[in-house]
Order: structure tokens, then C-alpha cells, then sequence
């Protein structure tokens, strides 16, 4: 009976061992097993990483190569273009020349002056585009010099104020005193062509305003409001390109120009939000050399 008992007791052992042995065997796969699991989560998410990244890529080498395609044929055109108002501004001189001897020899005819101020005021929005044209073709390169702000507000106004409708409101600043470090011919090329995009897009009723605010050493705004239709959201980020336009009539270069006018300076031209209407916001910096200078 002792042996027997004593049998008994070590085979309760090597049972107890072996149940030890499968739950320390069990646990060890589970670590294993939890180990797996998680290595395989990782890499399942640094392959969804890898293919977003790869996504992405293609999706930036097809923008890419959709804008090389497209500055292509922007360049082409520009070339051709700027060929073609060459041959158009020589012609248009002699027009606008004789035009306005005739306007003067018609100042006693109001019916055919008045025929006579529609044809001049033609050929000068020809004039524009033209200009327009081939100030897209070349890079400006300002020539800065202390200047009158306000002296150029009243030159682009001059320039573009009889092609606005008589309904017009126009407000404009008293800013003579106000200077800054800029080039007048860039300038004002700037001004021309907000003003007469804000003017064309009131049409015959409406207000048009220009305010200019300057920080002494810091940066010049000039900021031209008009109450017009505005700007649909889905045009606010192609306003600028070149060739865009919303216009039934024009080549889509005014905001183009105007905007490289302003880079040249250093500066930025944005379209800022407006309680009615547009809004478009000139943002010269204060030359670092003249700051210098100044100090």
C-alpha cells in the first residue's frame, strides 16, 4: 500500500508539472502571439503610410507635368502675343493722334465730337491691352525713387477716369503728402488696372474708392473697393493667373501684370474680403536700403 501511495503521489506530481509546463508554454504563446499581432499592425500601417506617400507623389508628378505643359503653352502664347502688339501699337499711335485733332476740329458739332470721344476712348482701351500684352512679356525691373502716392493715384485716374461711367461714385484719398519708395510707370500700370477692372465690373452704377495707408519704415496699402458683382469663390485663387478672365471681352493679363508689378517691388497684390463688391489690397514693403539709409 506505501508503494502504491507513493505511485500515486508522483504521478499527481508529473501531472502538476506538465500542467505547469503547458500554462508557462500557453502564456509564452500568447506573448508571442500579441507580439505578432502588434508587429503586424505596424506594418500595416507603415504600408498604408508608404502607399499614401506613393499616391501622393504620383498625384504631385501629374501636377507637375500638367503645369510644365501648361506654362508651355502660356509661354507661346506670350511670345506670339507680345509679337502681335508690336505690330499693333505703331498703327495705334497714328490713330489716337489723328483722332485727337479731329476731336478738336469737331468742338462745334457736339453730335460728331461726341462720335469722335467713342473712338478715342476705343483706341485707348486697345492702348491698355496692348500695353498690358507686352508688360506681360518682360520681367519689370523697378526703378525706385521717393515719390508721391498721391501724384500717382491722380496720374492713373487721369489715364482711366473718362473711360468711367458718369453714374459712377468715385472717392479717392487726399494722399499728396504721403511718399514712398517706388516706380511711378510700375505703379501706376498697377493702379490702371484695378480701376478700370473695378470700374468695368460696377458698369453704370456704383461706388469706386481708394484708400492709402502707409506705416513710416514699414510697409505702404493701397486698397481699391468697388461695390460691384465681386468675386465668385471658385475664381479667388485663378484671379491672378494669366489668360483668366470672367469677362465676356479681355485677355485676362490686367490682374496678371498688375500682380508682377507689385512682386517686383517686393510687395504682394491680394484679393481681401469686402462687404459688397471687390476688394483688392497693394502691400509694398520699405525698401531694406533705404531703411538703412535712413537710420
Amino acid at each position: 500500500m506505501p508503494e502504491l501511495a507513493s505511485q500515486s503521489q508522483n504521478q499527481i506530481a508529473e501531472l502538476h508539472d506538465a500542467f505547469r509546463l503547458f500554462t508557462d508554454a500557453t502564456a509564452s504563446l500568447e506573448r508571442e502571439y500579441q507580439l505578432l499581432r502588434g508587429q503586424a499592425v505596424e506594418l500595416r500601417s507603415q504600408l498604408a503610410e508608404k502607399q499614401h506617400a506613393l499616391m501622393a507623389s504620383l498625384e504631385r508628378e501629374r501636377h507637375l507635368e500638367l503645369q510644365a505643359l501648361r506654362q508651355s503653352r502660356l509661354a507661346a502664347m506670350g511670345e506670339m502675343a507680345a509679337t502681335l502688339a508690336h505690330e499693333v501699337r505703331n498703327p495705334l499711335g497714328g490713330m489716337e493722334l489723328f483722332t485727337r485733332l479731329l476731336i478738336d476740329e469737331l468742338a462745334a458739332q457736339p453730335r460728331a465730337h461726341r462720335l469722335a470721344e467713342q473712338v478715342a476712348r476705343g483706341i485707348q482701351d486697345l492702348n491698355h491691352l496692348v500695353s498690358n500684352i507686352l508688360e506681360y512679356g518682360r520681367m519689370p525691373e523697378p526703378k525706385l525713387a521717393w515719390t508721391s502716392v498721391g501724384g500717382v493715384i491722380e496720374e492713373a485716374f487721369a489715364v482711366v477716369g473718362p473711360a468711367l461711367n458718369a453714374g459712377l461714385r468715385v472717392l479717392r484719398p487726399d494722399a499728396r503728402d504721403v511718399f514712398w519708395w517706388l516706380d511711378r510707370s510700375l505703379l501706376t500700370q498697377v493702379l490702371l488696372n484695378l480701376i478700370r477692372n473695378a470700374g468695368e465690373a460696377m458698369g453704370e452704377r456704383g461706388t469706386l474708392s481708394v484708400a492709402v495707408a502707409a506705416e513710416a519704415g514699414e510697409r505702404l496699402r493701397i486698397v481699391v473697393d468697388d461695390t460691384g458683382p465681386g468675386i465668385a469663390p471658385g475664381s479667388a485663387r485663378t484671379i491672378f493667373d494669366p489668360f483668366f478672365t470672367t469677362k465676356e471681352r479681355g485677355t485676362g493679363l490686367g490682374l496678371a501684370v498688375a500682380r508682377s508689378a507689385v512682386v517686383a517691388h517686393g510687395g504682394n497684390l491680394t484679393l481681401e474680403p469686402s462687404p459688397a463688391g471687390a476688394r483688392f489690397v497693394v502691400s509694398l514693403p520699405f525698401p531694406a536700403t533705404a531703411a538703412a539709409e535712413s537710420r
